[in-house]
C-alpha cells in the first residue's frame, strides 16, 4: 500500500468529490484497477458504488469509477530500475522547501495541522550543522 485517498465518512454523495477517470486494466470479482497518468490505482470491488464506461477507444475501456468514502486502494506505479551494487531503494520526494522561508511557512503549516502553538520569540524552523549531518529541527 503506497497512498490512500481519503475522503469523510460520512460524505454525501453531493460532497463526494469527482469520479477517478482512467482506463480498466483489470477487473476481477475481488479487485478492480484503473491506469492513471501517474500509475495504476486497485480498488477493492466492495468499495467501488460505481464504475460507468466512458466512450470506447480502440482497444481500451475508458471508465469512470465512484468509490464509497473511507476506502482505501492501493497504487502502483512504474518506475525504470538501473542495476548497481547496491539495493534498489526509492529517493526520497524532494522537499517543498527551498528556503529558510518556505522552510519556516511548511514548518508553520507542519505545527498548524499537528495543534501545536507556537512560543514566542522562536522562529520555529532552524537548520543546523552538528557532527557534519545537516538537521532540521522544531527549537
Amino acid at each position: 500500500m503506497t497512498d490512500a485517498i481519503h475522503l469523510p465518512a460520512t460524505a454525501s454523495s453531493g460532497e463526494r468529490g469527482p469520479a477517478l477517470r482512467g482506463m480498466l486494466v483489470a477487473e476481477s470479482d475481488r479487485d478492480i484497477s484503473v491506469r492513471v497518468d501517474g500509475g495504476i490505482w486497485t480498488f477493492d470491488r466492495r468499495d467501488v458504488i460505481r464504475l460507468t464506461e466512458d466512450r470506447a477507444s480502440a482497444g481500451e475501456r475508458p471508465v469512470r469509477v465512484d468509490i464509497r468514502p473511507g476506502a482505501t486502494a492501493d497504487f502502483t506505479r512504474r518506475l525504470r530500475v538501473e542495476l548497481v551494487d547496491r539495493p534498489i531503494t526509492l529517493a526520497p520526494e524532494p522537499s517543498e522547501a527551498l528556503g529558510d522561508e518556505q522552510l519556516a511557512r511548511a514548518t508553520r503549516s507542519w505545527a498548524r495541522k499537528l495543534r501545536i502553538a507556537e512560543r514566542g520569540g522562536v522562529t520555529g524552523a532552524t537548520f543546523t550543522f552538528r557532527d557534519g549531518i545537516n538537521c532540521d529541527s522544531l527549537d
